[in-house]
């Protein structure tokens, strides 16, 4: 019986550090991810930090949206353009979501990056340490030249992140957010920027993905 991560290689990648872990979202994990976001990912106190609207869905909706665009994600991934969409777990318990996107990375060697915390999980150091490390599988295990992310300017957590990770801002521009206009953040950052957590990152199923997405050695 072949398992998931020999089926679709992108399943078998994992990244720990410390008391968490970062592994492939599954089909398996998706009801307990949809209900982690259905108690809530935004905060009261900043803008709304997404595009699109499926943090404000109802149950329901966002229940099917969401189990869509995984489905979607999996299945359009290809070697020249994928994103990788992973869990976060701390102690155990799931507390969100992290993703990485890249097209044509064999040439470009950029890599961007996002995620979403639960509201409950917030403010004790999380989301620092998951960029922290899929910026350090990114380095080290995919030979990135670049990671790239990007907030709306009236989120300051998400930007106060990306600065602690090493992160410099480069440009502004003006995007659509729900029907309202609203400014967008750049930020990117080298190898050498790049502040790592105090303690080590292990990364597993390293060699199938670099496979799956034809990064040869």
């Amino acid at each position: 019986m072949r398992t998931w991560s020999e089926i679709y290689p992108p399943f078998g990648v994992a990244i720990r550090c410390g008391d968490v872990e970062l592994s492939a979202l599954t089909p398996d994990v998706v009801p307990e991810l949809v209900e982690l976001a259905i108690a809530g990912t935004a905060r009261p106190d900043t803008g709304y930090p997404f595009v699109t609207n499926w943090a404000l869905l109802p149950p329901a909706e966002l229940r099917l949206s969401a189990a869509q665009f995984y489905f979607d994600t999996w299945g359009s991934a290809r070697p020249e353009s994928w994103q990788l969409l992973m869990v976060v777990r701390r102690g155990g318990q799931l507390v969100g979501c992290q993703d990485l996107r890249a097209t044509q990375f064999p040439a470009t060697r950029i890599v961007h990056t996002g995620s979403w915390l639960g509201l409950a999980h917030q403010g004790r150091g999380t989301g620092t340490l998951m960029r922290q490390m899929v910026c350090a599988f990114v380095f080290d295990a995919l030979g990135a030249a670049q990671c790239r992310t990007e907030a709306f300017l009236d989120n300051p957590v998400s930007q106060r992140v990306s600065a602690k990770v090493g992160y410099e801002r480069f440009d502004q521009r003006p995007v659509d957010r729900l029907g309202e206009p609203a400014e967008e953040v750049y930020f990117r950052m080298t190898a050498e920027q790049f502040n790592r957590p105090t303690e080590p990152v292990t990364f597993a199923g390293v060699d199938a993905f670099r496979r799956f997405i034809d990064l040869v050695d």
